[in-house]
């Protein structure tokens, strides 16, 4: 039986276009012919098909076992016809006899094209898929669609269901339908009916890495590498970074002319203001960098403990400890080190009233122990 013309160059053009390998067309195509065949003459086991694309063929054959007296005429044939077909043939033998497929009407074509529909549906599924797996802790722009239970579901390219789970928004953040969205792929997920559904984050810090290097070129180029990225989204993050040119600024690089680039990144995360601090590899160095804007006098490192004792002047001890210990424990994230803050005289009280102990400090301004920040991926 010769594919007609029209449907040979429509399988063409889906292996072509819609990426879908040849061997699962002839798949869906055998499927669809049997399910037509079927519909016509009732439960056929034994039929086999076989498809050539390049000559535009199907071939059909009903598999019969070779036996001696025959029971059932559907599956079986007595050896002495089947020598008619292969002299050969012996009993418990199978053998392949070629049929005529015929006009399998309306219903045949109907069913073939509904399969064939399904395979370019499943097909595109498959396609996507793929397509997002690769593209995982990319940068996505979406479009916000509706809010259910506080998961925002959003619209990305190609018409992809996403969703952005509660704990994954920006608290305080408020959206409208229509409104885009840029936002960190984390995960794909399989649907068997609804397809791939793709999951997003407004809160992991390599968002704010995939941002710099949206609105920095320097930052896509490498010149400037992010080395650490502590949040606390929708309020405050800090950035290490670090220019591979000597010549290059790496923090007033990113800040850009008025702060427009630095700036651009905060307004498309909800205002969170965002401190870019240089990246030191003496950690000293960088811990007293890390708390900025405050001005630190000296740092005490505890290396076993991964803690490190910081002295600041009387009139920086708010600054460095910031609004809800938002500076302290951001900095305590981003250098690795659970940071201890005191002041000049509270280190000088503590030194006058109890002495220094063999045990070492022990201070009296420190972050909270239910804060202390977990090690975060950079």
């Amino acid at each position: 039986m010769r594919i007609d013309a029209k449907v040979s160059a429509a399988l063409q053009e889906i292996e072509v276009t819609r990426g879908v390998p040849r061997q699962r067309i002839i798949e869906a195509l055998v499927e669809a012919m049997k399910a037509a065949y079927e519909r016509k003459h009732g439960p056929t086991p034994n039929l086999e098909l076989e498809v050539d694309m390049a000559s535009s063929t199907i071939e059909a054959y009903l598999s019969k076992k070779v036996v001696r007296e025959v029971e059932d005429r559907d599956l079986e044939i007595s050896l002495e016809e089947a020598k008619e077909y292969d002299p050969s043939a012996e009993e418990g033998d199978f053998l392949l006899i070629e049929i005529e497929l015929g006009d399998l009407g309306y219903w045949g074509v109907a069913t073939a094209k509904t399969m064939i529909k399904n395979l370019i549906r499943q097909a595109e599924k498959d396609r996507i898929q793929r397509e997002y797996r690769t593209r995982t802790y990319d940068l996505i722009s979406c479009t916000v669609q509706y809010e259910e239970r506080g998961d925002l579901f959003v619209e990305a390219p190609d018409k992809v269901e996403g969703v952005i789970p509660m704990k994954e928004r920006i608290a305080h953040e408020r959206v409208r339908p229509g409104q885009r969205l840029k936002c960190l792929l984390v995960e794909v997920r399989s649907g068997k009916k609804t397809g791939p559904l793709l999951v997003f984050s407004r809160t992991h810090p390599d968002l704010i890495r995939r941002l710099m290097e949206n609105e920095i070129p320097e930052v896509r180029e490498g010149s400037i590498e992010i080395m650490a990225i502590a949040r606390d989204p929708g309020f405050r993050a800090k950035v290490a970074v670090k220019s591979n040119l000597p010549e290059l600024d790496p923090v007033g690089t990113c800040i850009g002319s008025r702060g427009v680039r630095v700036t651009a990144i905060s307004h498309e995360l909800s205002e969170e203001k965002i401190d870019l601090v240089p990246w030191r590899a003496d950690s000293f160095e960088f811990i007293a960098e890390a708390l900025s804007p405050a001005k630190v006098l000296s740092v005490e490192i505890f290396e076993n403990e991964k803690r490190a004792l910081v002295i600041v002047p009387d009139d920086q001890i708010s600054l460095a400890i910031g609004k809800s210990w938002r500076n302290v424990k951001l900095a305590s994230r981003l250098t690795k080190y659970f940071l201890e803050v005191k002041s000049v005289s509270e280190m000088e009280a503590a030194e006058a009233g109890q002495g220094k102990t063999s045990e070492g400090p022990q201070p009296e301004v420190t972050t909270p122990a239910e804060d202390a920040p977990e090690d975060e991926k950079a």
